[in-house]
């Protein structure tokens, strides 16, 4: 597992991680910037594979994305707002480790993660990393990339990992 800083888009992964919904409606933050770059075919394939729950994760080729060998969007809920609530610690490090048995079952060697849950489902950066590292157990064969993308990531990243290149 490593840290690097900027987007997950900026990423050289094979699958990249979507801070997402439940219902997979990319308005905002990391999942409307995926959206943009992907293209229409992964809000329709989105579409398709909604709802998912928090803890859960989904997969979607990646649409137009192709920097980086970008194959699959990986979608891991954060925020439910039907229920009008957040993912736990508990539901964040679960929907980690969801998302990487997927990108594992897809034959993926690589993930990018974005700091799931500290954008609109307001966690704390540093508690955010600290339960996704905790579903990281186990998937030592998979090159695990955390994308620091804004000052405030990069200083927990640095609190918990150490500095980003």
């Amino acid at each position: 597992m490593r840290a690097m800083g900027g987007s997950v888009l900026e990423a050289r992964a094979e699958a990249i991680v979507n801070a997402a919904n439940t219902e997979l409606a990319h308005g905002g933050g990391v999942a409307a910037a995926i959206a943009r770059a992907a293209g229409p075919e992964l809000t329709a394939e989105s579409r398709r594979v909604a709802p998912c729950p928090l803890g859960g994760a989904v997969a979607t080729t990646a649409g137009r994305l192709r920097a980086g060998g970008v194959r699959w969007v990986i979608h891991v809920p954060t925020v439910d707002f039907g229920a009008g609530r957040s993912a736990t610690a508990a539901e964040l490090t679960a929907g980690t480790g969801a998302a990487l048995a997927l990108a594992r079952s897809l034959g993926c060697g690589s993930i990018a993660f974005p700091l799931l849950g500290a954008g609109i489902a307001g966690q704390e950066a540093g508690a955010a990393l600290r339960a996704m590292v905790a579903g990281f157990g186990g998937y030592e064969d998979l090159d695990i990339m955390v994308c620091a993308y804004s000052a405030r990531d990069r200083a927990a990243v640095a609190a918990v990992l150490g500095p980003t290149p």
